[in-house]
Protein backbone atom coordinates (compact mmCIF):
# COMPACT_ATOMS: atom_id res chain seq x y z
CA UNK A 1 0.00 0.00 0.00
CA UNK A 2 1.42 3.37 -1.03
CA UNK A 3 1.07 6.48 1.11
CA UNK A 4 1.15 9.81 -0.69
CA UNK A 5 3.17 12.25 1.36
CA UNK A 6 4.14 15.89 0.83
CA UNK A 7 7.66 16.05 -0.52
CA UNK A 8 10.21 18.88 -0.33
CA UNK A 9 10.73 21.18 -3.28
CA UNK A 10 14.51 21.00 -2.83
CA UNK A 11 17.15 18.44 -1.93
CA UNK A 12 18.22 18.01 1.71
CA UNK A 13 20.87 20.57 2.65
CA UNK A 14 22.27 20.76 6.18
CA UNK A 15 23.67 24.24 5.49
CA UNK A 16 20.28 25.76 4.73
CA UNK A 17 19.88 29.16 6.47
CA UNK A 18 16.39 28.12 7.54
CA UNK A 19 17.92 25.31 9.55
CA UNK A 20 21.07 26.89 10.92
CA UNK A 21 19.14 29.77 12.49
CA UNK A 22 17.07 27.35 14.57
CA UNK A 23 18.78 26.18 17.78
CA UNK A 24 22.34 25.88 16.43
CA UNK A 25 23.61 23.80 19.39
CA UNK A 26 21.09 21.03 18.78
CA UNK A 27 21.66 21.15 15.04
CA UNK A 28 25.40 20.92 15.60
CA UNK A 29 24.86 17.82 17.76
CA UNK A 30 22.70 16.26 15.04
CA UNK A 31 25.50 16.81 12.51
CA UNK A 32 28.04 15.19 14.86
CA UNK A 33 25.76 12.19 15.38
CA UNK A 34 25.20 11.82 11.63
CA UNK A 35 28.96 11.74 11.07
CA UNK A 36 29.52 9.34 13.97
CA UNK A 37 27.00 6.74 12.80
CA UNK A 38 28.65 6.59 9.38
CA UNK A 39 32.11 5.86 10.77
CA UNK A 40 33.54 2.37 10.30
CA UNK A 41 33.39 1.79 14.06
CA UNK A 42 29.58 1.83 14.02
CA UNK A 43 29.00 0.16 10.66
CA UNK A 44 27.00 -3.08 10.43
CA UNK A 45 27.17 -5.64 7.66
CA UNK A 46 24.85 -8.35 6.38
CA UNK A 47 26.48 -10.80 8.77
CA UNK A 48 23.81 -13.51 8.45
CA UNK A 49 24.85 -13.97 4.83
CA UNK A 50 28.06 -15.51 6.17
CA UNK A 51 26.40 -18.29 8.16
CA UNK A 52 23.81 -21.03 7.99
CA UNK A 53 23.84 -21.72 11.71
CA UNK A 54 21.57 -18.83 12.68
CA UNK A 55 18.99 -16.77 10.86
CA UNK A 56 16.67 -13.76 11.22
CA UNK A 57 14.11 -15.71 13.28
CA UNK A 58 16.77 -16.71 15.79
CA UNK A 59 17.90 -13.10 16.15
CA UNK A 60 14.29 -11.97 16.62
CA UNK A 61 13.78 -14.60 19.34
CA UNK A 62 16.89 -13.32 21.12
CA UNK A 63 15.59 -9.75 20.91
CA UNK A 64 12.23 -10.77 22.38
CA UNK A 65 14.03 -12.53 25.22
CA UNK A 66 16.15 -9.40 25.70
CA UNK A 67 13.07 -7.22 26.11
CA UNK A 68 11.62 -9.70 28.61
CA UNK A 69 14.84 -9.64 30.61
CA UNK A 70 15.00 -5.84 30.61
CA UNK A 71 11.33 -5.67 31.62
CA UNK A 72 12.11 -7.80 34.65
CA UNK A 73 14.74 -5.29 35.80
CA UNK A 74 12.80 -2.59 37.63
CA UNK A 75 13.42 0.94 36.37
CA UNK A 76 15.32 -0.04 33.22
CA UNK A 77 13.99 1.36 29.93
CA UNK A 78 13.60 -0.60 26.72
CA UNK A 79 16.23 1.68 25.21
CA UNK A 80 18.82 -0.38 27.10
CA UNK A 81 17.75 -3.40 25.05
CA UNK A 82 17.94 -1.34 21.84
CA UNK A 83 21.53 -0.41 22.76
CA UNK A 84 22.29 -4.09 23.39
CA UNK A 85 20.88 -5.10 19.99
CA UNK A 86 23.13 -2.51 18.36
CA UNK A 87 26.21 -3.87 20.14
CA UNK A 88 25.26 -7.40 19.15
CA UNK A 89 24.86 -6.49 15.46
CA UNK A 90 28.12 -4.55 15.41
CA UNK A 91 29.96 -7.42 17.09
CA UNK A 92 28.71 -10.01 14.62
CA UNK A 93 29.61 -7.61 11.80
CA UNK A 94 33.18 -7.19 13.06
CA UNK A 95 34.52 -10.35 11.36
CA UNK A 96 36.81 -11.06 14.32
CA UNK A 97 37.55 -14.69 15.30
CA UNK A 98 35.20 -14.41 18.30
CA UNK A 99 32.43 -12.96 16.12
CA UNK A 100 32.84 -15.69 13.52
CA UNK A 101 32.62 -18.36 16.21
CA UNK A 102 29.38 -16.81 17.45
CA UNK A 103 28.02 -16.72 13.91
CA UNK A 104 28.58 -20.42 13.44
CA UNK A 105 27.51 -21.74 16.84
CA UNK A 106 24.09 -21.09 18.36
CA UNK A 107 25.40 -21.51 21.90
CA UNK A 108 28.17 -18.94 21.33
CA UNK A 109 25.68 -16.63 19.62
CA UNK A 110 23.36 -16.70 22.63
CA UNK A 111 26.29 -16.05 24.94
CA UNK A 112 27.30 -13.04 22.83
CA UNK A 113 23.76 -11.67 22.96
CA UNK A 114 23.51 -12.08 26.73
CA UNK A 115 26.87 -10.40 27.18
CA UNK A 116 25.82 -7.46 24.99
CA UNK A 117 22.77 -7.10 27.21
CA UNK A 118 25.04 -7.05 30.28
CA UNK A 119 27.29 -4.44 28.66
CA UNK A 120 24.27 -2.24 27.87
CA UNK A 121 23.02 -2.55 31.46
CA UNK A 122 26.43 -1.44 32.72
CA UNK A 123 27.06 1.38 30.25
CA UNK A 124 23.59 2.71 29.57
CA UNK A 125 21.74 2.02 32.81
CA UNK A 126 24.68 2.23 35.21
CA UNK A 127 24.02 -1.17 36.77
CA UNK A 128 26.73 -3.01 38.69
CA UNK A 129 26.05 -6.39 37.13
CA UNK A 130 27.78 -9.26 38.90
CA UNK A 131 28.91 -12.00 36.53
CA UNK A 132 27.87 -14.75 38.94
CA UNK A 133 24.38 -13.25 39.05
CA UNK A 134 24.23 -13.29 35.25
CA UNK A 135 25.38 -16.90 35.20
CA UNK A 136 23.13 -18.20 37.97
CA UNK A 137 19.97 -16.13 37.48
CA UNK A 138 19.77 -14.69 33.98
CA UNK A 139 21.25 -17.66 32.10
CA UNK A 140 20.10 -20.20 34.70
CA UNK A 141 23.58 -21.74 34.72
CA UNK A 142 23.70 -22.17 30.95
CA UNK A 143 27.04 -20.33 31.00
CA UNK A 144 29.59 -19.94 33.76
CA UNK A 145 31.16 -16.68 34.94
CA UNK A 146 34.43 -17.25 33.07
CA UNK A 147 32.64 -17.73 29.76
CA UNK A 148 30.71 -14.51 30.27
CA UNK A 149 33.82 -12.54 31.27
CA UNK A 150 35.78 -13.86 28.29
CA UNK A 151 32.98 -13.02 25.88
CA UNK A 152 32.66 -9.51 27.32
CA UNK A 153 36.34 -8.85 26.64
CA UNK A 154 36.04 -10.26 23.10
CA UNK A 155 33.07 -8.00 22.37
CA UNK A 156 34.67 -4.87 23.81
CA UNK A 157 37.83 -5.48 21.81
CA UNK A 158 35.86 -6.22 18.63
CA UNK A 159 33.95 -2.94 19.04
CA UNK A 160 37.13 -1.01 19.73
CA UNK A 161 35.67 -0.10 23.13
CA UNK A 162 33.30 2.30 21.36
CA UNK A 163 29.96 1.92 23.10
CA UNK A 164 28.33 5.34 23.02
CA UNK A 165 27.17 5.74 19.46
CA UNK A 166 23.89 7.51 18.68
CA UNK A 167 20.66 5.53 18.92
CA UNK A 168 17.40 6.04 17.01
CA UNK A 169 15.93 7.40 20.25
CA UNK A 170 18.64 10.07 20.39
CA UNK A 171 17.82 11.20 16.86
CA UNK A 172 14.09 11.28 17.61
CA UNK A 173 14.65 13.52 20.63
CA UNK A 174 16.91 15.91 18.74
CA UNK A 175 14.77 16.01 15.59
CA UNK A 176 11.69 16.88 17.63
CA UNK A 177 13.56 19.50 19.63
CA UNK A 178 14.14 21.62 16.53
CA UNK A 179 11.01 20.69 14.58
CA UNK A 180 8.51 23.56 14.41
CA UNK A 181 4.79 23.14 15.03
CA UNK A 182 4.92 20.01 17.20
CA UNK A 183 4.36 20.76 20.85
CA UNK A 184 2.33 19.91 23.93
CA UNK A 185 0.29 16.73 23.87
CA UNK A 186 0.99 16.05 20.21
CA UNK A 187 4.73 16.23 20.83
CA UNK A 188 4.52 13.58 23.55
CA UNK A 189 2.29 11.37 21.40
CA UNK A 190 4.64 11.58 18.43
CA UNK A 191 7.68 10.91 20.61
CA UNK A 192 6.18 7.88 22.36
CA UNK A 193 4.77 6.33 19.20
CA UNK A 194 7.93 6.82 17.15
CA UNK A 195 10.09 5.26 19.89
CA UNK A 196 7.67 2.34 20.26
CA UNK A 197 7.91 1.78 16.51
CA UNK A 198 11.69 1.80 16.74
CA UNK A 199 11.65 -0.72 19.58
CA UNK A 200 9.54 -3.07 17.48
CA UNK A 201 11.38 -2.48 14.21
CA UNK A 202 14.88 -3.17 15.54
CA UNK A 203 13.88 -6.77 16.29
CA UNK A 204 13.73 -7.32 12.54
CA UNK A 205 16.98 -8.18 10.81
CA UNK A 206 16.03 -5.91 7.88
CA UNK A 207 16.88 -2.86 10.02
CA UNK A 208 20.48 -3.96 10.69
CA UNK A 209 21.84 -2.27 7.58
CA UNK A 210 20.04 0.99 8.33
CA UNK A 211 21.72 3.79 10.25
CA UNK A 212 20.03 4.88 13.52
CA UNK A 213 19.09 8.21 11.90
CA UNK A 214 17.27 6.37 9.10
CA UNK A 215 15.30 4.24 11.54
CA UNK A 216 14.45 7.34 13.58
CA UNK A 217 13.47 9.29 10.47
CA UNK A 218 11.13 6.58 9.17
CA UNK A 219 9.49 5.99 12.56
CA UNK A 220 9.07 9.72 13.12
CA UNK A 221 7.45 10.19 9.72
CA UNK A 222 5.11 7.32 10.50
CA UNK A 223 4.22 8.79 13.90
CA UNK A 224 3.62 12.26 12.45
CA UNK A 225 1.47 10.75 9.71
CA UNK A 226 -0.55 8.71 12.24
CA UNK A 227 -1.05 11.31 14.98
CA UNK A 228 -2.02 14.17 12.68
CA UNK A 229 -1.50 14.09 8.92
CA UNK A 230 -1.07 17.88 8.90
CA UNK A 231 2.12 17.40 10.91
CA UNK A 232 3.61 15.94 7.73
CA UNK A 233 4.01 19.56 6.63
CA UNK A 234 7.20 19.30 8.69
CA UNK A 235 8.60 16.68 6.32
CA UNK A 236 10.70 19.12 4.24
CA UNK A 237 12.30 20.48 7.42
CA UNK A 238 12.94 16.98 8.76
CA UNK A 239 14.51 15.92 5.48
CA UNK A 240 16.81 18.94 5.50
CA UNK A 241 18.17 18.41 9.01
CA UNK A 242 18.54 14.64 8.57
CA UNK A 243 19.89 14.63 5.03
CA UNK A 244 17.35 11.90 4.23
CA UNK A 245 14.58 11.80 1.65
CA UNK A 246 11.42 9.68 1.54
CA UNK A 247 11.60 9.69 -2.25
CA UNK A 248 14.64 7.45 -2.11
CA UNK A 249 13.86 3.75 -2.48
CA UNK A 250 15.27 2.35 0.75
CA UNK A 251 13.77 5.13 2.88
CA UNK A 252 10.36 4.68 1.24
CA UNK A 253 10.53 0.94 1.96
CA UNK A 254 11.57 1.56 5.56
CA UNK A 255 8.69 4.00 6.01
CA UNK A 256 6.24 1.46 4.56
CA UNK A 257 7.55 -1.18 6.97
CA UNK A 258 6.97 1.23 9.87
CA UNK A 259 3.40 1.76 8.70
CA UNK A 260 2.89 -2.01 8.75
CA UNK A 261 4.19 -2.13 12.34
CA UNK A 262 1.45 0.17 13.61
CA UNK A 263 -0.80 -2.84 14.11
CA UNK A 264 1.86 -4.49 16.28
CA UNK A 265 2.38 -1.41 18.42
CA UNK A 266 -0.48 -1.23 20.89
CA UNK A 267 -1.35 2.43 20.66
CA UNK A 268 -4.34 4.27 22.09
CA UNK A 269 -4.56 7.75 20.62
CA UNK A 270 -7.75 8.69 22.45
CA UNK A 271 -6.32 7.82 25.86
CA UNK A 272 -2.90 9.29 25.01
CA UNK A 273 -1.16 6.03 25.95
CA UNK A 274 0.86 3.21 24.45
CA UNK A 275 1.38 -0.29 25.72
CA UNK A 276 5.13 0.23 26.02
CA UNK A 277 4.89 3.32 28.25
CA UNK A 278 5.91 3.12 31.92
CA UNK A 279 3.07 2.85 34.44
CA UNK A 280 1.98 6.00 36.24
CA UNK A 281 2.91 6.53 39.85
CA UNK A 282 0.79 4.37 42.11
CA UNK A 283 -0.02 1.83 39.43
CA UNK A 284 1.26 -1.71 39.49
CA UNK A 285 3.88 -2.31 36.81
CA UNK A 286 3.02 -4.91 34.19
CA UNK A 287 6.71 -5.80 34.18
CA UNK A 288 8.05 -8.46 36.53
CA UNK A 289 9.82 -7.04 39.54
CA UNK A 290 12.72 -9.46 39.68
CA UNK A 291 15.05 -11.08 37.18
CA UNK A 292 14.01 -14.47 38.46
CA UNK A 293 10.89 -14.13 36.30
CA UNK A 294 12.77 -13.88 33.00
CA UNK A 295 12.04 -16.55 30.44
CA UNK A 296 14.26 -19.59 30.32
CA UNK A 297 17.18 -19.52 27.89
CA UNK A 298 15.92 -22.79 26.46
CA UNK A 299 12.89 -20.90 25.15
CA UNK A 300 15.06 -19.12 22.62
Amino acid sequence: MKHNLPLPLHSPDCTSPTVTMNNPLVLSQICIMLQQEKSLSYKCSDYLSRTQAIGPTHREALCKWGYQTIAACHGVSRLTAVVAFGCFDRFLSSNTPAANRALNDVTECQLAFITCLVIALKIHSGFNVETNFVSNVITKNSYDANEINDMELHILQSLGWKLNGPTPHDFIDYFLEVMPGVDGCRLELVKQLSKALVETAVMRYTTVLHHPSEIAFASLCCALHHVDFLLMNNLPFLQIISGLDLRHGKMRLLFESMISLLQEVSYDLDNRAIAFSNPQEGETSSYASTCSQTSDMEDI
